[in-house]
């Protein structure tokens, strides 16, 4: 993998959370469950994916942005970058947790 992968991902997820900070939790829940686009990152087809997911447990939603490298070895060496946000009723957003991120589903 290009050492300039990483960086490069992570610029984008950075930039898509920066838009998803600016919603309010109505706006959150209302976004897709899912909605990604493929792009080339150093060279390697990548996905980039954000995806909504409603805590059982609580009215938060978590919205997470992560990228996935595809392998060209099925599947062998994939390389996967996952952030996420917390929207809570009162207004605050703050990162998720990597255990709020695991049960999402990520």
């Amino acid at each position: 993998m290009s050492p300039d992968y990483a960086p490069e991902a992570s610029r984008l997820i950075e930039g898509r959370l920066t838009e998803l900070r600016r919603l309010t939790l109505p706006e959150a829940a209302a976004l897709p469950e899912t909605n990604g686009f493929d792009t080339v990152i150093s060279g390697v087809k990548a996905s980039i994916t954000t995806f909504r997911y409603r805590n059982p447990f609580s009215s938060k939603e978590v919205c997470c942005c992560g990228s996935r490298r595809e392998s060209r070895w099925f599947g062998m060496g994939s390389h996967h970058i996952e952030r996420g946000l917390m929207f809570s009723p009162d207004g605050k957003v703050r990162e998720a947790t990597e255990r709020e991120l695991q049960n999402s589903g990520g």
